[in-house]
């Protein structure tokens, strides 16, 4: 892997602070729909589901944009720690999506083979998926979220700081705070919780020098928001 030092060029200053900037402000504006909720609800539409729909178009979003921007600067994903070849990111997204589905069917039987408790169910976070068809789309989510986040604010934004003559350990923290914005209106109650990982996933890629097992990790700490439905088993 090339390192940041050995980069033909120093990302652009204008393009790495758009992205630290315009991408958390974005997620932000996407996240004032849940104060909105009839937005959605007046056409007959699950509001958390749609919700959701749009989250991963805005992922898909951010992969894109960057891949452009490392195009037009001369970098490539590997100069970011993305290393995988194009098969090996097909398996790469394969093992997730069995993994995550092995869960789901999991948590369906479960639920199917148990009581449920409809006073519990009513009061667990809204954001958790209480049907099959939202767990579903919950993982599609979890999926682009684990590698647009990890790309975005790991990746990119610290080689792309580092390439500007930025301490790594500064620029850790530099990325870190656009990426507890990046959840939106969460930010605010679940700051240090982001804040935390941010940190936690911006040491390692400094220290692997790959993003390969920080998405892993990534993908499992989502997942397991999955599981927390099964608190309403009696």
């Amino acid at each position: 892997m090339i390192q940041s030092n050995q980069l033909s060029k120093p990302m652009p200053l204008s393009k790495t602070f758009g992205v630290l900037i315009g991408f958390p402000i974005m997620a932000t504006l996407l996240s004032l729909l849940l104060l909105n909720q009839n937005v959605f609800t007046n056409f007959g539409l699950d509001f958390f589901n749609t919700f959701w729909i749009l989250i991963i178009i805005w992922y898909l979003v951010q992969i894109y944009i960057v891949s452009k921007i490392l195009i037009s600067s001369g970098w490539k994903w590997s100069d970011i720690g993305f290393t995988l070849t194009k098969r090996k990111t097909f398996y790469f997204i394969g093992g997730y999506l069995l993994i995550a589905f092995a869960l789901l069917v999991f948590i369906e039987l479960t639920l199917a083979n148990s009581i449920i408790d409809i006073e519990k169910l009513n009061s667990i976070s809204s954001l958790t998926p209480k049907t099959t068809a939202s767990r579903v789309i919950f993982i599609l989510m979890g999926l682009v979220a684990g590698l647009a986040e990890e790309i975005v604010y790991r990746g990119f934004a610290i080689k792309a700081l580092e390439s500007n003559t930025i301490n790594r350990w500064i620029a850790i923290v530099m990325a870190s705070i656009p990426f507890i914005f990046q959840h939106g209106l969460k930010s605010i109650d679940q700051f240090w919780w982001f804040l935390t990982w941010g940190l936690v996933f911006g040491i390692l890629f400094v220290l692997l020098k790959k993003l390969t097992l920080i998405i892993i990790i990534h993908w499992l700490v989502i997942l397991s928001a999955m599981l927390a439905i099964l608190q309403v088993v009696q």
